[in-house]
């Protein structure tokens, strides 16, 4: 479950609300629990990992506890599949039956009625055997283009909690945080430079660590002041690459077509060449999972969250690999290379 989320959560005062709120949800045994929790929040801010991290906590407790992590793409495949698809069929029958549901991206139902129709029936009927649900967004109901009433009904009549971007000091709180996670030294004076001058969201701020480690390595030397000031400025001056971007030079770089490595094939010999461009897409463009499983042959989030990890394993274990990976990044961020 959620393996892109083994480190633990920060509580910061800009997702406080919806922490307790979402902790409050899950507690299956509190009496006057929401049966309904709408979190919203900018991409990247944290919604899904606030959630893994406390359901992790939960689960020892209320097991055996039936629930689904669902992004809003799956479940339109499914309802798209079920007709022709008796697994897809059976695949939503059993929604229906679920203690827990956590549906993720509903924004990307928005302008879709009869699928917004097919989620409501889902929630009426969940609502009937007292299942929690719990909705994540990347915006306020309110702001839809096209949304059904009955669905503005359903996530108005539950609670509505927000988690903001993070303020300066919980920006150097997530800094720090990173930082031991991966292993890098970071002074106070170099983290409060990079949190006055990075205005950016947690999974962002990761992306940076992950670049300044990578950065660290290259060099094998301390980061300084200056180092990190050349960072900032080449963040400032240069966009971050497009998925098309990262597919062309991942695909130049191991010899394979940019249409192989796009496509629904699994020929082994394009399983590395995948792995790091999902990967590099999520790490240099924040680039949420869904969006890159759609991007390279209509995967679902949970394999690409699968793929990311097992390439970050298997670099660990080989040289070689950790080697072009490196390479790839300082080529995306426009950084020199270097020649072996």
């Amino acid at each position: 479950m959620g393996a892109q989320f083994d480190y633990p959560m920060l509580k910061l005062p800009e997702n406080e609300l919806a922490w307790t709120a979402t902790d409050r949800l899950l507690d299956l045994d509190a009496e006057e629990a929401p049966p309904l929790l709408f979190l919203h929040g900018p991409s990247g801010v944290g919604k899904s990992h606030l959630i893994i991290h406390l359901l992790r906590e939960w689960l020892p407790a209320v097991e055996p506890l039936k629930y689904r992590l669902l992004s809003m793409h799956e479940f339109a495949t499914l309802n798209m599949e079920a007709p022709a698809a008796e697994s897809s069929g059976e695949s939503l029958r059993s929604l229906g039956q679920l203690d827990l549901l956590v549906c993720e991206g509903l924004q990307h139902l928005d302008q879709q009625p009869w699928l917004q129709k097919k989620l409501i029936s889902l929630f009426d009927q969940l609502q009937g055997t007292s299942a929690r649900v719990v909705i994540t967004s990347q915006m306020p109901i309110g702001a839809y283009d096209q949304v059904l009433p009955k669905l503005v009904s359903r996530c108005r009549g539950g609670v509505t909690a927000t988690i903001s971007l993070p303020g300066e000091s919980s920006r150097a709180r997530l800094l720090r945080h990173f930082a031991e996670i991966h292993g890098l030294t970071l002074d106070d004076e170099l983290t409060r430079s990079l949190a006055r001058q990075l205005p950016v969201t947690p999974r962002e701020l990761q992306g940076c660590i992950v670049q300044l480690e990578a950065l660290q390595r290259h060099q094998t030397l301390p980061l300084t002041a200056d180092t990190i000031q050349d960072f900032l400025s080449m963040q400032q001056q240069r966009q971050p690459p497009t998925m098309m971007e990262v597919a062309r030079s991942v695909a130049r770089e191991f010899g394979v077509s940019v249409q192989a490595i796009r496509s629904a094939a699994r020929e082994q010999s394009l399983l590395i060449p995948r792995q790091v461009a999902m990967l590099l897409s999520r790490e240099l463009i924040q680039a949420n999972y869904a969006d890159i499983g759609a991007y390279y042959g209509g995967r679902s989030h949970s394999t690409v969250m699968h793929a990311c990890r097992a390439l970050l394993e298997k670099s660990q274990q080989s040289p070689e690999l950790d080697y072009r990976l490196c390479q790839l990044r300082r080529l995306l961020q426009g950084l020199s290379t270097n020649s072996r």
